[in-house]
Order: C-alpha cells, then structure tokens, then sequence
C-alpha cells in the first residue's frame, strides 16, 4: 500500500487577497491545513479519533516556496501527501497546481505528536503509519532552522485573541506566519513579493497572551531576507521565522 495522496479544488476568493488581488501567503497554509485535515478525516483518523486517543498535531517547522501567486477568482488545485515518519515526528509534502498543471506553490512540513493531557510528544503510532500509507518508502524531510537574529531593527507587539485558537486549544499556525509577515516594514510589503516563508514552532502560545515580534533584515540588490523572533511575556523565544522579499515582480 503506498501513500495515501489527497488532492482539493479551491477558488481564490476576495477576502483571501491583498491589494493587487493576489492571494496571500496565509491562505496558502490555510489551504495547507484544511486539505491536511480533510485527509485525516476521509481516512478515519481525524479530529474526533484524535481526541478520543488524547493525540494532537504540532506543527513544527514550514518551508513555503511561492513560483506564482494565483489571482481573485481563480480556481487551483491543492495536494498534499504524507511522506514519512521518525519516532514522534511525521513529515507532510504540499503543492498547489493551476488547472494547467503548472506548480504554483510548494512546501514541506514537520509535524510533532503530542500527548494532550501531559502535552508532551509521544510515538507516531502504526494505525496511523498503516492509515497514511507511510509504514514502507519512509521519506524524511529536512528544513533548515531559520537563522538568528544578530541585532533587532524592528519590535511589533500583539495580543492573541479567541479566534485565533485552533481545534487544539492553542494558536493556529496560520497566526504565527500573519504575525512575521505584519513585522515586515509596509513599503517592502508593498514594492516586493514574498517568495519564501522558513517558520520554526518551538513553544506553543494560548490565548489572552501577549507576544513580541523582533525583527532584522539582510538587504543585497533586489532582495530582502527578513529574520523574526516572537517572544512570550516571559521572555522566551516561542518562534523563529524567515521571509525572503524579492523586488517586485507583478505576477
């Protein structure tokens, strides 16, 4: 049996674009854990299976690389397959195609298995080994840690609100990406385009806490590499991350 492959429609939608009406970053990991989701569930290993066997998903690390942003009202197909497993971490592939076939976005992922009620990692099981189609042709993916900051430019802070926690309790991934994106100065924003997106989960963040963002930036020619930190009112660095702005190329 090999890897179960899922594969889902989408239509870009208004809301879900920014002012040239290309789609934003975030919907890309929205789409990204919707379609891991919706997986999990066609294969009897979903939400409920989860709770009921006290296992929850962390994500730990994303890689996005963007080759071309789709428009409003265009319509994509979004993949997803499970690739691997290596003791408590699983690793999961993305893509998302135009109608042509064409590859428009791609990103690899890591995800941690935790036990809910001690909140610590636990083996990935053989149910799900078996379910995922992942027990033979185990492949490992390996992300780069995004580097550390050698001085801070720039500090935004924020507050996490009830929307944006997840089915799991805690801040939703999507948030942390919204967060680094927000810390990047607006004429950058809006003069170049983001084309990578690097994101290391490393503590977990719940609601009504207040979080930091730190910020510095590498400049050369036509491109701008940005290296974030988010801090915890405790002072403890929660999340690493890493977005690579090339000089804007209207797609």
């Amino acid at each position: 049996m090999g890897r179960k492959i899922s594969e889902k429609e989408y239509e870009i939608h208004y809301y879900e674009v920014d002012y040239r009406k290309k789609a934003l970053m975030t919907s890309f990991i929205d789409y990204f854990n919707d379609i891991a989701t919706y997986q999990s569930e066609t294969l009897g290993i979903g939400i409920d299976y989860m709770i009921k066997n006290n296992m929850a998903w962390i994500l730990y690390k994303w890689d996005i690389h963007v080759e071309k942003y789709p428009s409003y009202g265009e319509k994509v197909i979004v993949r997803t397959e499970p690739c691997g497993a290596n003791k408590f971490y699983a690793y999961r592939k993305f893509e998302i195609r135009d109608y042509e076939g064409n590859v428009l976005v791609r990103a690899n992922s890591i995800w941690l298995l935790i036990d809910i009620n001690e909140r610590k990692p636990i083996r990935v099981s053989e149910d799900l080994l078996e379910a995922y189609g992942i027990r033979e042709n185990n492949e490992i993916i390996k992300i780069e840690d995004a580097r550390k900051l050698s001085k801070i430019e720039n500090t935004v802070e924020f507050k996490t609100r009830y929307s944006d926690i997840d089915t799991n309790g805690h801040v939703n991934n999507e948030k942390y990406a919204a967060w680094l994106i927000e810390s990047v100065p607006l004429d950058i924003v809006l003069n170049y385009t983001l084309k990578n997106i690097k994101i290391v989960y490393k503590k977990e963040t719940k609601y009504g806490e207040n979080i930091r963002i730190e910020t510095d930036s590498i400049f050369s020619e036509d491109k701008v590499v940005f290296l974030h930190k988010i801090i915890n009112k405790d002072e403890i660095g929660i999340t690493l991350g890493e977005t690579v702005w090339e000089k804007t190329a209207i797609f």
